[in-house]
């Protein structure tokens, strides 16, 4: 999620809360230990509509409901201890990182009193909070988080439906809901006359996103992923490919489903195919990491299975429990390959991402 402009810290964080919080009244209290992990689980499975990086921001909330901090300073490094467990307990926590780390700068900045509202995306210098106030404050408005994702996703198709053209054919991939968005309202526009082409791979969340497109009364054609490279080089009415992604890294790169580099790679180099690749996708779920050297995945901290040396190959892992189901793995595509992204504050190039991220996280 976007957060405002980082400024230099104007002044040292508030360092005790108020005296006689509504916290002390349940001290004594005996009460289970936080579980962040369980608490982030939960919360992904009570919504299908959330994201990873929501979720990880909505648990961490819940984290300072439940945890008693008696200094500023104190509830920052309880962040940053149960961000790293959470982190730790995901193959692949990109999306987590994003979420996270907007959360903890957005937190440090709203004791500096530098922030407004979290994903405003538009800094300006506001009144100090106390500690207690800065806490209640994220307590009272915790399920604004939530909402202000879907929010970003309903904007992203209003920008991304000026991308899908009359009498021509999206092809796409991958079950995206942000995509899923932008070709309902697409639908919407009676003056477009479009058909959807989608790769069919075998996931569940791809098979949800035909059955609600065909519902929705739109003329949509499957084809499985060996098919891609011909309808690519042959259907020449497909003008844009889209897809979505878990995670944004700061280079403009992607991680996403397996399956989307090599659609990526298809769409710029296969004769005949002059189309445009864009991903959909919030801003909130660029995260502050730039691969630099290989094995990109394993650099960004993704745990699962690897036949990238000839050891590896029809060798089970001892870890294998440990690592994300062969239906889950994911895969990095290079900026090279993308033409754009389609975000809620409007269309990006690859470069700004890093722009981006120096700005607002």
């Amino acid at each position: 999620m976007a957060t405002d402009d980082i400024a230099p810290p104007a002044q040292d964080l508030p360092v005790r809360p108020k005296e006689n919080t509504s916290s002390s009244t349940t001290q004594n209290e005996p009460s289970k230990p936080f579980d962040i992990v369980a608490t982030y689980r939960s919360l992904l499975q009570s919504d299908p509509e959330i994201t990873m990086s929501i979720a990880a921001i909505e648990a961490l909330i819940e984290l300072m409901g439940a945890t008693p901090s008696s200094t500023a300073m104190e509830l920052v490094e309880k962040v940053r201890t149960e961000k790293a467990k959470l982190l730790a307990s995901a193959p692949n926590p990109l999306p987590i990182l994003a979420g996270a780390d907007a959360f903890e700068q957005y937190l440090l900045r709203s004791l500096r009193g530098q922030s407004t509202a979290f994903g405003s995306g538009s800094a300006s210098q506001q009144p100090v909070l106390s500690f207690d106030d800065t806490r209640q404050h994220l307590l009272q408005n915790r399920e604004l988080f939530a909402h202000r994702a879907k929010e970003a996703r309903e904007k992203i198709a209003i920008w991304g439906t000026r991308y899908v053209s009359d009498n021509k054919i999206v092809l796409t991939a991958g079950g995206s809901r942000t995509v899923t968005k932008i070709l309902l309202r697409a639908a919407q526009d009676e003056s477009k006359h479009f058909k959807v082409i989608y790769v069919q791979d075998g996931n569940p969340r791809s098979d949800n996103a035909i059955r609600e497109l065909r519902e929705a009364g739109l003329e949509v054609e499957t084809i499985v992923p060996n098919k891609v490279a011909f309808v690519l080089g042959n259907q020449k009415y497909i003008n844009l490919v889209l897809v979505g992604a878990e995670a944004i890294v700061q280079n403009g790169g992607i991680v996403s489903g397996m399956g989307t580099a090599q659609l990526a790679f298809l769409t710029r180099h296969v004769d005949g195919s002059m189309k445009r690749f864009y991903v959909a996708a919030e801003t909130h779920k660029i995260a502050r990491k730039t691969p630099v050297a290989d094995p990109i995945l394993r650099q960004l901290g993704i745990r699962q299975k690897e036949i990238s040396r000839f050891e590896q190959v029809a060798v089970d892992p001892e870890n294998i429990s440990e690592l994300l189901p062969e239906k889950d793995e994911v895969e990095y595509t290079e900026p090279s390959l993308i033409d754009g992204f389609i975000t809620e504050q409007g269309i990006m190039m690859t470069s700004q991402i890093w722009e981006f991220t120096d700005g607002y996280l």
